[in-house]
């Protein structure tokens, strides 16, 4: 009997690969939407015409607007999470905390990918629903980025928990300044700031060797 796959096997394979392509292109589009026009504008209609697919073919794959938003974080989430891998895989020997610092403010967070995110997330305040949908994903990812700071990092005070306490301010100081970008006359004064918490953050903590 032949081992080659027949036809009939093969075809699964090729409408999953081609539905994965689909549901890419998708959450591509909406990020797009997300980014340039906002959560409240980001409709099923205006996502389709970005992918350019009917209405009907999006919501094969993305029944409702609450669906798509899911999956478009989940995509998100699974980009930064890239992006802190690409940093960590990227450091320097001579690099110092406060560089390493304000490199994820500028690869990670001040980016269109992070601010469609943000889109997200602050509509999940009275989404209620849309909330539920995503936790399990945004706690799992804070999980991930918390493992992955432990390996980069140590505190000054020997305090491992030090470590991701520290994490979460810094991250909390960067969503906020996204927030609040409209308050401000251009990046200077973002940068003044990141770089005096950079400054005020580095001593806590200790470039961990590698094992």
């Amino acid at each position: 009997m032949s081992g080659k796959p027949t036809g009939s096997n093969l075809l699964p394979s090729k409408q999953g690969a081609k539905s994965q392509r689909a549901r890419e292109a998708i959450c591509c589009a909406t990020v797009d939407c997300l980014y340039e026009l906002g959560y409240s504008e980001t409709s099923i209609n205006r996502v389709a015409a970005r992918a350019g697919m009917s209405k009907g073919a999006l919501q094969h794959h993305f029944p409702i607007k609450e669906d798509l938003m899911a999956a478009a974080a989940d995509h998100l989430l699974r980009q930064t999470q890239r992006f802190s891998d690409t940093i960590r895989e990227g450091r320097a020997e001579g690099d110092s905390v406060a560089r390493e610092l304000m490199l994820n403010w500028s690869k990670m967070i001040d980016t269109r990918e992070y601010r469609a995110l943000l889109e997200i997330l602050l509509a999940t305040r009275t989404d209620r629903k849309l909330a539920g949908r995503i936790q399990p994903t945004l706690h799992q990812w804070s999980r991930d980025i918390d493992a992955s700071q432990l390996v980069l990092y140590e505190a000054a005070s020997g305090d491992e928990d030090e470590v991701i306490l520290l994490m979460h301010m810094y991250r909390a100081l960067m969503s906020g300044l996204l927030i609040q970008e409209s308050y401000y006359d251009g990046p200077t004064h973002f940068n003044k700031v990141l770089a005096r918490w950079a400054e005020l953050m580095a001593p806590l903590l200790k470039r961990r060797r590698p094992s």
